[in-house]
């Protein structure tokens, strides 16, 4: 089958894009809801007038997609479930709502929790119709496009007003089989004076080579409401990730989330958080370490719309190989957003000579009564560290560890719960030590 689409793509890209209209066809032919198919084709309809990025696109200079092109992603059927055992070591050890998708399904046998829900917390499986849809007018990512293209189910969850959660929501992803494309639209709303943790794990199992994940969601802060957010991302080394995710936080939020971007050929997570009522309160931190070949891209959208926001940031990559990191953030402060404070760090330590580091921060400032600033530094490791370690009997070999390690830990530090900061430790430790054996 073949579509039209802008001359200016190249074969492969062209031959991507077809096979991912395929799909979507494919998914119309077996859904009877009409509101689910008219928004894919809509997707299909504003994709191919968009095209597929490239590296002339300024927010995709330094990401190439050429690795992801020749592959042929699908939707698998579901096959068999993994044991609980296997799955045993990669989970998180405490209490939660724990709620497991295998290949993009939903696993009810390796799920757990489901007693620890109360009244005020919804969770749904939705239907993918009912899901909040992107906008016509909204200049949408391809990647977004992609996520509508091929919407079939959504999960929402819904925390009433003045609840407060004991355990957090546990989202796990698996994937079992190669070639797999898993495509999840998810929905968070947090009532006023609310309380919430959110974790999202993403994790191949079986030997899978490569896997397509590609996620879009919304996530609203009401007023007064916390919200503390963990992404772990550790999918096989060919595998590609791609993740929106699209806060908006009301009067008196206060908003923490946390990315570890540690697996896959090519990662790019980005945030876009709107502080959209006075006395909002976001913190943003992000760990990325790739090896090999590997590209961790993280990009930050953080706009201050109303007076009296705080935003905070550090972003941290570790890069070994011909690894390449990309790192792009963005401070907005509109005009009436007076008295904004917004900090924004990025750091980033080189292992290798042939390592690549790009990074852009950004300031936009059209108000006169604010505090923000923004930095960014990347180098190797310093010699005199080196040498002071060595000096008092460390070996060459274990004080390289060691600093790396104090380095790329410093993001995790903001989380309050001991259990769950060395859990997430020890993720970053055990890719850590591969490299360094």
């Amino acid at each position: 089958m073949t579509v039209a689409v802008s001359p200016k793509m190249s074969p492969a890209a062209r031959q991507m894009l077809d096979h991912l209209v395929a799909q979507a066809r494919q998914l119309n032919e077996n859904t009877q809801a009409e509101a689910l198919v008219e928004k894919r084709l809509e997707a299909e309809s504003r994709l191919l007038v968009k095209g597929l990025p490239t590296r002339q696109d300024e927010d995709w200079q330094y990401t190439s997609l050429l690795p992801w092109l020749p592959h042929r992603f699908e939707i698998k059927a579901s096959g068999a479930e993994p044991s609980l055992e296997a799955l045993q070591t990669h989970l998180l050890p405490e209490e939660a709502i724990r709620l497991v998708f295998v290949d993009g399904v939903f696993s009810e046998s390796l799920s757990a929790g489901f007693d620890l829900i109360p009244d005020a917390l919804s969770i749904e499986m939705a239907e993918a119709d009912a899901i909040q849809t992107i906008s016509p007018k909204v200049e949408a990512d391809a990647f977004e496009l992609m996520n509508e293209l091929l919407l079939d189910q959504g999960l929402t969850v819904r925390l009433d007003d003045r609840a407060a959660l004991d355990v957090p929501v546990y989202v796990v992803q698996v994937q079992t089989q190669s070639e797999g494309l898993t495509n999840l639209r998810m929905q968070v709303e947090v009532g006023e004076k609310a309380e919430m943790t959110l974790i999202q794990q993403y994790v191949c199992l079986g030997g899978v080579e490569s896997v397509f994940v590609n996620e879009l969601a919304h996530l609203h802060l009401g007023q007064h409401a916390r919200l503390k957010q963990v992404v772990l991302q550790d999918l096989s080394r060919n595998s590609f990730y791609f993740n929106h995710q699209y806060f908006r936080q009301a009067e008196a939020s206060d908003l923490s989330t946390v990315y570890l971007g540690l697996g896959a050929e090519i990662s790019r997570h980005q945030n876009q958080v709107a502080l959209a009522g006075s006395y909002a309160e976001c913190e943003q931190n992000s760990i990325g370490f790739g090896t090999d070949k590997q590209l961790v891209d993280s990009r930050t959208e953080t706009l201050h719309q109303v007076a009296h926001c705080n935003s905070r940031q550090l972003h941290k990559f570790v890069l070994d190989g011909q690894a390449r990191g990309v790192f792009n953030g963005m401070i907005y402060v509109a005009q009436d957003a007076q008295k904004t404070d917004g900090q924004m760090d990025n750091k980033n330590l080189l292992l290798s000579n042939d390592a690549n580091m790009d990074t852009k921060p950004q300031l936009e400032i059209y108000a006169d009564d604010v505090k923000c600033s923004h930095g960014c530094a990347s180098g190797e490791i310093d010699e005199n560290q080196l040498f002071y370690a060595q000096a008092r009997g460390i070996r060459k070999a274990d004080a390289v560890r060691l600093i790396t390690q104090a380095f790329l830990l410093e993001p995790l530090e903001t989380l309050s719960k001991i259990e769950r900061r060395q859990w997430l430790a020890s993720q970053v430790m055990r890719k850590l030590d591969r490299v360094m054996d």
